[in-house]
Formats: structure tokens, sequence, C-alpha cells
């Protein structure tokens, strides 16, 4: 019945003769990229059109209600997530979703401030890969360190890396890109930068409301010239820990301090090559926005996850020792 209607379809375009042969040709085989689209259960054949247009997948609703209408195949189209690719034509798409059954698609919650190789544990842990380190590879080849969306997603088992790359950029692109386009960015820095500052107040900061102070002790040292010494770019740096069993060292000594790395900014000036995580929207926000009139140099976490704010390494030098007499 599936291939019956397939074939009316077809039939129809051919009609016309070589004009409709032409046609079908160019619209049974002109793809654009690789999209995965989720059809909820339940959903009507008008939902799934605005579904497969806002998915790029077709042009038009009308013309792809028109031939679901003709077809007969309002009763036949499944629910799931389907492998689909941007402009095709109706037809095919819905070839696709009569004959195609829906992969079913799993949660996988990537959380802020984490590095690639956690990303790529979680995704491994729920099955979206079948191994690591092809998409580490690929991650690090094309630079996404910090700019995968950490957000949570419905996705397939055994999904190929570059596909995973490729979802997790565009929520990117939709989330953070525009953000950073439309904010008047008085600091100077460029997107990859912003991102790099992002993601070192991603792993400093606990509360939302001392993003923008930490943002701005950063940036204060940019300004003249000091040096970040920024303790999560010599955790970065260090990788994984095997003692602590985490990608994070938590005891950090002045051994460490004293790493060489492009990315330990105690022993570099200013930011280090790339981004160290995958930064929240608010720590974006934060580097956009800062504390304004914040002279702080410096702070140190008290043991509440809040920091104190320093103007003067004296001052400093006083915090912690009352941090630390408590």
């Amino acid at each position: 019945m599936k291939k019956i209607i397939f074939f009316s379809l077809m039939a129809i375009l051919i009609i016309g003769g070589v004009s409709g042969i032409y046609l079908t040709r160019y619209y049974l085989n002109h793809e654009g990229a690789p999209v995965i689209v989720e059809i909820p259960q339940g959903t009507t054949p008008k939902q799934i059109a605005e579904i497969l247009k806002s998915n790029g997948v077709i042009k038009s609703t009308l013309v792809f209600r028109a031939w679901v209408k003709m077809s007969g195949a309002d009763k036949l189209l499944r629910s799931g997530t389907f492998n689909l690719n941007k402009e095709i034509s109706s037809i095919k798409a819905i070839w696709h979703l009569v004959n195609d059954s829906g992969t079913p698609t799993y949660r996988v919650t990537i959380l802020e401030g984490w590095r690639l190789e956690e990303i790529a544990d979680e995704l491994f842990k729920n099955g979206i890969l079948t191994e690591k380190d092809t998409f580490l590879q690929e991650a690090k080849r094309i630079q996404a360190e910090g700019f995968l969306f950490p957000s949570t997603y419905k996705l397939p088992k055994n999904m190929p890396p570059s596909e995973v790359l490729r979802v997790m950029y565009q929520e990117y692109e939709k989330n953070i890109s525009p953000i950073i386009k439309s904010t008047q960015n008085a600091t100077g820095l460029n997107e990859q930068e912003i991102i790099t500052l992002a993601s070192i107040v991603e792993r400093e900061a606990v509360y939302n409301d001392e993003r923008p102070k930490i943002a701005a002790v950063y940036l204060n040292r940019l300004k003249i010239g000091k040096r970040l010494e920024a303790d999560p770019t010599v955790q970065y740096a260090l990788g994984y820990n095997e003692n602590e069993q985490r990608h994070w060292k938590k005891g950090l000594t002045y051994s460490d301090l004293k790493y060489d790395s492009p990315y330990n900014t105690y022993r570099y000036p200013g930011l280090p090559p790339a981004p160290i995580a995958s930064p929240s929207i608010n720590s974006v926000k934060a580097v956009l926005n800062p504390t304004q009139d914040f002279e702080a140099l410096y702070f140190v976490a008290d043991n509440t996850g809040r920091h104190v704010f320093s103007t003067t390494y004296h001052q400093h030098l006083q915090s912690i020792k009352e941090i630390r007499g408590k």
C-alpha cells in the first residue's frame, strides 16, 4: 500500500511529459544538509508540515498538505525521529514519513561548564556515541570547545559524531550567537574571545548575580595587562586527574600553577588561546554586560560558593586570612 502511494505520486509528476520527468529527477535527488526531525505522536498533517518547514526540509506547507491529501497518506504518516535532508520535495518527505520507522530518541543533558571530554563521556554513557575518540578528534579539529551549547537533547543511539557536533553547534548559533550580535559590545573582544572569557566565568561562578562581577574583574585585568591568574585555566591545562578521578583537579598546588601551557593564565598574559568549556547564556551575558564601575582586581571563594572581591592585593590577602580563619 505504501509503495502504491509513492508510485502514484511519481505517476502524477511524470504525466506532464519531459518537464515532469526533469522535475521529478531534480526533486528526488536534490538534497541539502542532513537534519534530524522529531514528529511527536498525535501530530496532525498540518502540524507535520509546519515542523518540516521550520527544519528546512520542505519549502511550502501548502504543497506538502496538498500532496498528503491527494495521495491519501494522511492516515499513514508516522511519528518518531527521522533522519532527513533539507530542501527535499514534499513527495520525498511524505515517502520517508510513510516508509521509514521513526528512530527512538533518548534524552541526554549536557551541563554548563563541561569540557569536550565530559561531553563525550555523557554522550557515550547514554549510547549516543559508539566510541569517544572519533568525536573528540573531530571536535578538536573544528575547534568546537566552547561552541557546543549546553542543554537537554533528544538524540538517537549510535549517532555519527559529526552529526552530534552539528546539532549541538546549531543550538549554539540559535541561542548564543544572536545575543552576541544584538548586544552592544564595549569589551573590545571578538566572538571567540567573548566565549573564551565566558567559559572561565562559567567555571568560577556558582551564583548568577556574581557572574557580571567576576567578568568585570577579568576585564579589568585584561585592560591593565595583568595576568588573569584563573584557576580553571590551569585545571583545563592539566587535564584529567587520575588521583581525583575527575577532569578538573580540585587541589591545585603551587607546582600546578607553574605548569607550562598556553592555557595557564598564571604564566601567560591575556586570554587563553580558546575556550575551556561550554558557557551558559548567563556567563556570556555577564561578559557582554559586566558590573559597571566595579574596580575589583581580585576575588576569593568563601565557604558558601560565593566570592569576596578586593581592589588591592593587600585587601585580597586579608580576605583570604578571614576565610581560612573561619
